[in-house]
């Protein structure tokens, strides 16, 4: 009686029939309350079709949190809203605060966030009962992350929606025209983002059982853009690893050799702090990137080791120490000549120094004073009586010179000696030389193959390379 009194005042008064209509909906609705579900038979189950539109999102990648911000399309049918468009001017449409009639409990299943952000908006409510609300709304949905190939990795986030407390037999969902539509976003903030959509789908899963739970599955996948931060990431290590051969390439009388493995390992460990800082913490998956900087870390240390190895082959040459035969064979005759390493200057056995023997010696001492006497004898035959005085005299510089000549032929005999024995140690010291170039190849070479597969498996690629 008092909602009739109400009306009949209402139209006393010149208002528009908009407006009386809108004001009689809100009283009706106010009188039989917004608890229960706006049906008069309670076996009709309510149809609730339920679609997104996507406007713009982020990927909290530390927390793992999906955030998007969403218009929320939601359309459903209120037995209790219902008129006849010609009591009432020809009016079909009104529009209503949400919070004044029953609206359905479809809440977003995996949120990460309790709190719910939503903007109040009116409802649509057509003369035929049918309702359609509209609202924006910001969620926060868990979403697990594969972090294998970061910088460049595909996420998949899912986004579940269905009914709190109302069964499949009470409501029922179903998506509305597309599901999922990312015309907005493409459109408008799709440049400003730091991911992209490739694919999205949306589908109605469970809810064949009357006692069940209706469930809307929202899919999106994502690609991380090539953005600066990647290029940071990436470019550099491969540098870095190219620069590591220059390491085998200097000679190995070069002190920097050590100095420079030792800068490209501190480079690489400050780039593998950046990726900790940079790459979303996970407990299921490791970067490709971090076991990429970890492996070169380990071969530039080995570098370390493999360049003093050879620095230390190279000054084995200047001591007295000849090369292993097995190491000649393996390094000079084998790898040498694999690897193609020219110059071998002490590829020619010298000759074996000549032993002078004390026969040899004695019989060139007894030539030359022979030869000494007999001429001192042919001397003395031909020598006058007058000049017997001076004989004394010149057989004691012919004695001088005879012993003069010896030294001279001793220190022959010495210098050819010492020449030969330099022969042999230039030639031992080529030798360690030239293993120590074998040794600086073969690590080169070993080196290069480790950076090709490593860059092959390891180094992480997007699916668009």
């Amino acid at each position: 009686m008092l909602l009739h009194s109400e009306i009949r005042h209402w139209r006393r008064i010149k208002i528009s029939a908009e407006k009386r209509l809108t004001l009689e909906m809100t009283k009706r609705y106010k009188a039989i309350g917004q608890g229960g579900r706006p049906v008069v038979n309670t076996n009709t189950t309510t149809f609730v079709y339920f679609g997104l539109g996507l406007i713009q999102m982020e990927l909290d990648e530390r927390e793992k949190v999906f955030e998007s911000s969403m218009w929320v399309k939601m359309k459903w049918h209120d037995e209790y809203l219902q008129w006849s468009p010609a009591d009432y001017q020809g009016v079909e449409t009104i529009r209503l605060d949400a919070n004044q009639i029953w609206v359905p409990d479809v809440m977003l299943i995996n949120t990460a966030n309790p709190m719910r952000i939503l903007r109040n908006t009116l409802v649509l409510v057509n003369y035929n009962g049918s309702i359609t609300w509209i609202p924006h709304q910001i969620f926060h949905s868990s979403c697990s992350l594969d972090v294998t190939a970061f910088p460049f990795d595909r996420q998949v986030c899912h986004m579940w929606f269905g009914s709190w407390t109302h069964t499949t037999q009470e409501i029922d969902l179903g998506l509305a025209d597309k599901g999922l539509d990312v015309t907005t976003f493409r459109s408008d903030f799709y440049e400003s983002s730091e991911w992209e959509i490739i694919h999205h789908h949306s589908k109605r899963i469970y809810g064949n059982d009357p006692t069940d739970y209706t469930v809307l599955s929202f899919e999106l996948h994502v690609r991380r853009k090539v953005v600066f931060s990647s290029y940071i990431l990436t470019l550099p290590c491969v540098f870095l690893a190219s620069l590591t051969l220059v390491v085998f390439c200097l000679p190995p009388e070069r002190p920097d050799r050590t100095g420079l493995s030792m800068s490209l390992f501190s480079s690489f460990l400050v780039l593998l702090l950046i990726l900790v800082e940079a790459a979303p913490p996970t407990a299921s998956s490791v970067p490709k990137l971090g076991l990429y900087y970890s492996f070169n870390m380990v071969i530039i240390m080995l570098s370390i080791f493999l360049s003093s190895l050879v620095v230390s082959v190279n000054r084995s040459g200047y001591s007295s120490k000849k090369l292993p035969k097995w190491a000649k064979v393996l390094l000079i005759e084998i790898l040498g000549r694999l690897f193609l390493v020219g110059d071998m200057k002490c590829s020619k056995t010298p000759a074996k120094p000549r032993k002078t023997s004390i026969h040899e010696e004695t019989s060139i001492d007894c030539t030359d004073e022979l030869l000494s006497n007999g001429v001192s004898m042919s001397a003395k035959r031909y020598i006058s009586p007058e000049a017997s005085v001076l004989s004394e005299p010149l057989t004691a510089l012919e004695n001088q010179l005879t012993e003069m000549a010896k030294c001279i032929k001793r220190i022959e005999l010495q210098t050819e000696e010492w020449r030969r024995e330099n022969s042999a140690l230039r030639y031992s010291f080529n030798e360690w030389q030239l293993a120590a170039k074998v040794l600086d190849r073969v690590f080169f070479s070993i080196y290069l193959v480790g950076i090709v597969i490593s860059l092959v498996t390891l180094f992480p690629r997007g699916e668009s390379w």
